[in-house]
């Protein structure tokens, strides 16, 4: 029996590449999936809170909470070798209250992480989101809503090179369509080169860019005026 045959997939966006298949996540791969995020991005501020916080944010897109998109790739074998997480624009504030009090442990435990200033940053801005505050305000092109947020694609270290990103990326953007997204947006690290240079060949967009991050876009709407 192969992966396929052993595997039911809630969506219709499966894509199978040198026995290399995209499914949707289920709450068994999600433990396998914190270990690529950890590997795959160990200085990443939810890679950088701990186990338990990061079992707990994989887990709120997992459960499909407010339309979100979860989805991993699996080798021959069945093991999880990539996954990609999104959710509509605006999912910041639910995630956040979700999270509250096991960002309030992870914190406690780890003072030395407020030295560094990106994980400032980030903790501060969930917990203004939880105590009722905006979010701050990024530059941005007008984008046509419902808008999908990529909020985090990995690919375990001995398995890039294999296009399973690419892979992940593209069945991201189809199951988008499929929910009725108009529009795409992300935001990585600038130094992050293999990154960039992955969404720039997907036709996202950049719009703004500071030491800390890069912000892409993508417009379905475009592309299918385009094709008119």
């Amino acid at each position: 029996m192969t992966v396929t045959d052993s595997l039911q997939f809630p969506v219709a966006t499966a894509l199978a590449v040198d026995d290399i298949v995209i499914v949707a996540m289920t709450m068994e791969m999600a433990r396998k999936v914190v270990r690529v995020h950890r590997d795959a991005l160990p200085d990443s501020r939810t890679a950088l809170m701990g186990e338990a916080y990061l079992v707990a944010f994989i887990d709120w897109f997992c459960r499909g909470h407010h339309g979100c998109i979860a989805l991993v790739a699996l080798n021959i074998e069945g093991a999880v070798v990539g996954y990609v997480i999104g959710a509509p624009l605006g999912y910041s504030r639910a995630l956040s209250r979700h999270l509250f009090w096991i960002s309030a442990a992870a914190v406690i435990a780890r003072p030395w992480l407020f030295f560094r200033k990106e994980f400032r940053y980030g903790v501060l801005e969930r917990f203004r989101l939880v105590l009722g505050g905006s979010a701050p305000h990024q530059p941005a092109p007008a984008l046509p809503a419902p808008t999908m947020s990529l909020v985090a694609i990995g690919v375990a270290p001995a398995e890039r090179g294999k296009k399973i990103g690419l892979r992940l990326l593209l069945t991201f953007e189809k199951r988008a369509r499929e929910l009725q997204m108009q529009s795409l947006r992300l935001s990585t690290r600038p130094d992050n080169a293999v990154a960039c240079q992955l969404y720039e060949r997907c036709g996202w967009r950049s719009f703004s860019a500071s030491d800390e991050l890069k912000y892409y876009f993508r417009i379905f709407t475009e592309q299918s005026a385009g094709n008119s």
